[in-house]
């Protein structure tokens, strides 16, 4: 048997791992709280891509949320070398984030490609509600994320 003074050192040891494993308990739990309240991971092979309606050489998946409701959306566009979008408006603020390829960036009251700044693979712009913008591709095409908050409307200013 062991002498007291050398069962002191693994009562000490063995109160400290009971203590932080009590310690540890809520938050491994609350992590698996938070995958059972609706943590979502969206790979690249199982978006489902589609055409959009009025630039159907632009194709959209939905990464999360739904922009046709309330509530926080991000939908990821693949847009075609040499496209030349649209003038439009959104009746909500958005975040573009650039993942590859080159895209040009008009808004304001003047909406052409001389006008357009240039967004690189890796950049972010914040665009308030009600920005004219207008968008252009180089030769690579370009694909980017759209965040904003549903209901996601678009006005075309050239209809």
């Amino acid at each position: 048997m062991l002498s007291p003074r050398l069962m002191m050192p693994r009562i000490i040891w063995s109160t400290v791992v009971a203590v932080c494993l009590i310690a540890l308990q809520p938050h491994a739990l609350q992590g698996q709280d938070n995958q059972e309240q609706g943590v979502t991971t969206v790979t690249p092979d199982a978006l489902e891509w589609w055409h959009v309606e009025r630039e159907p050489e632009v194709r959209l998946a939905i990464l999360y949320g739904n922009p046709d409701e309330a509530g926080h959306f991000v939908l990821r566009a693949k847009l075609p070398p040499s496209w030349v979008g649209r003038p439009h408006t959104h009746g909500t603020a958005e975040l573009l984030t650039v993942h590859s390829g080159t895209c040009y960036l008009a808004h304001g009251d003047v909406l052409t490609r001389e006008a357009a700044i240039k967004l690189s693979t890796g950049t972010l712009i914040a665009m308030p509600a009600g920005t004219k913008m207008r968008g252009f591709t180089g030769e690579d095409g370009c694909v980017v994320d759209v965040q904003g908050e549903g209901p996601l409307t678009t006005q075309y200013l050239d209809e």
